[in-house]
């Protein structure tokens, strides 16, 4: 093995002897002095092994690999990396490349669309009387371009709303009419589309109250200017961005930087390990005491003997055992992988990202949770995820087509919520026997009971039971007790 090492002065190399290294590789170098350097600024964690295994010094740059010019370069930063996720293209690239961040994130979309979109009243009764501006709304949502379902078009906007913290959706309707006759809606990605700031941004004036004046983005070539008017902005965070300060939040994956950085620098190293650990170990001759001594392979026979050992190994079609005619003695090359612990950085960064999307952990795999436990793990999913979310989202929808009725995501015929289905209505009919006792024995008006039993009130029925009798002409049945009751025996 040779290791190589650049002097200070351009143009000049030098070999430090540790082997012989061959004028192809020399070239090598020369060609790769002059190109890029695009490892500089990242962690090399075969760098750094090498390093701390060999004693090299300060100088050396690069170890020759084999003899056709390859090189494994040890010029990277051996300190700590972190990815920096705070811009949206890191955002978008982690979510891409950090499997268990882009899995979690495709999961809560994939659970957020078991919902089937309804309209209900204040008191959450679906609508059976529509006005002609809700059923052009609802007739949007189940188709809202004619490239997607409804299905597809939230989950995409799940999608983009947790990657980045927010999706801006491109509502087309004809000029001068109100947004119920939007034709299309589209999600546009925030890693294409750019915010324009509004430079006349007034909290007093209702007319410049909007940070952003308008959103640019390029397809396929052409390039669109939105006004902001025409975008129903969805948000997933709660504090404004301070890179983009324009009324945006800041995406929940800024918060990861180092749980996904160390998520991708342990797969990497797990990569690494098994590329390019190097050789399992070495035939070297064995010297008996009984021998004289022993005479070194040459080159050619090295080559013949390399060429022998490819034969060997675990496939169906190659040996495994190897018999010589001279003493062999095998010196084993290992390395613990456990120590690195990266299947531990892994779980921990996994755990890092639940907790940061709330996605309950017992439900990735690998954790061995029993069906209780992933039962309720999906109960809490749901009621303190997917549906303060989609809540959020609704009134983000009410509000923008100005609809009178609520837009709602029923959860309900969800299986894993029919439990507390059942024991929501168990409770509700204990709470009506008791509201009917207190109201047959005169505690309670008319009205009361009704309010009570979350009904509307009735005009003139400020009444008690006997007021209520008298009034429709009902007999009261007065009972009175036995003038000899009986006795216990």
């Amino acid at each position: 093995m040779a290791f190589w090492s650049k002097n200070k002065s351009e143009g000049s190399k030098e070999l430090d002897v540790v082997s012989s290294a061959n004028s192809k590789e020399l070239e090598t170098r020369d060609a790769l002095s002059l190109a890029p350097d695009y490892t500089e600024g990242r962690n090399n964690l075969f760098g750094s092994i090498a390093k701390q295994l060999a004693t090299l010094g300060d100088g050396y740059s690069f170890i020759p690999i084999d003899g056709s010019g390859g090189i494994q370069d040890l010029t990277g930063n051996i300190d700590a990396q972190w990815l920096g996720l705070e811009t949206r293209p890191m955002q978008y690239w982690a979510y891409v490349y950090c499997s268990p961040l882009g899995g979690v994130i495709d999961r809560i979309a994939e659970a957020d669309t078991n919902g089937r979109i309804c309209l209900v009243d204040e008191k959450g009764v679906p609508k059976k009387r529509r006005t002609p501006q809700e059923n052009r709304i609802l007739s949007l949502l189940e188709q809202p371009n004619p490239l997607q379902t409804w299905e597809e078009f939230n989950s995409q906007q799940v999608v983009l709303c947790k990657i980045f913290g927010f999706c801006p959706v491109f509502c087309i309707s004809p000029a001068g009419m109100d947004k119920s006759w939007t034709k299309y809606m589209w999600n546009l990605n925030p890693y294409y589309c750019q915010p324009q700031f509004n430079y006349e941004f007034d909290m007093y004036d209702p007319l410049k109250s909007n940070p952003i004046k308008e959103w640019r983005i390029t397809i396929f070539s052409k390039s669109y200017t939105i006004p902001a008017d025409d975008i129903l902005l969805v948000k997933d965070g709660y504090i404004d961005s301070q890179i983009a300060n324009m009324g945006l939040p800041t995406s929940k994956v800024a918060g990861l930087d180092y749980f996904v950085s160390n998520i991708c620098a342990a797969m990497e190293a797990d990569n690494v390990l098994l590329k390019k650990k190097g050789p399992l170990g070495v035939f070297s001759h064995d010297p008996k005491p009984d021998m004289a001594g022993w005479v070194p392979l040459k080159e050619n026979e090295k080559k013949e003997l390399q060429g022998e050992l490819a034969r060997y190994g675990l496939s169906w079609g190659q040996l495994q055992y190897v018999i010589s005619k001279t003493p062999l003695k095998w010196n084993p090359m290992s390395f613990k992988v456990s120590e690195l612990m990266t299947k531990e950085s892994v779980r921990q960064g996994i755990d890092g990202i639940c907790d940061r999307f709330g996605y309950p952990a017992e439900l990735m795999s690998g954790k061995n949770a029993t069906y209780e436990n992933r039962s309720s793990a999906e109960k809490f999913l749901y009621q303190n995820n997917i549906i303060p979310f989609s809540l959020r989202r609704m009134a983000r929808y009410k509000k923008f087509f100005g609809i009178d009725g609520i837009l709602s995501m029923d959860y309900n015929h969800l299986p894993v919520l029919q439990e507390d289905i059942m024991k929501a209505g168990q409770a509700r009919n204990y709470r009506s026997q008791s509201l009917l006792i207190d109201w047959q024995a005169g505690m309670i008006t008319w009205n009361e009971y009704r309010v009570l039993s979350e009904l509307e009130p009735q005009e003139g029925m400020d009444i008690n039971i006997h007021e209520y009798n008298k009034k429709f002409g009902i007999n009261e049945q007065v009972t009175t007790p036995p003038k000899n009751p009986p006795v216990a025996k």
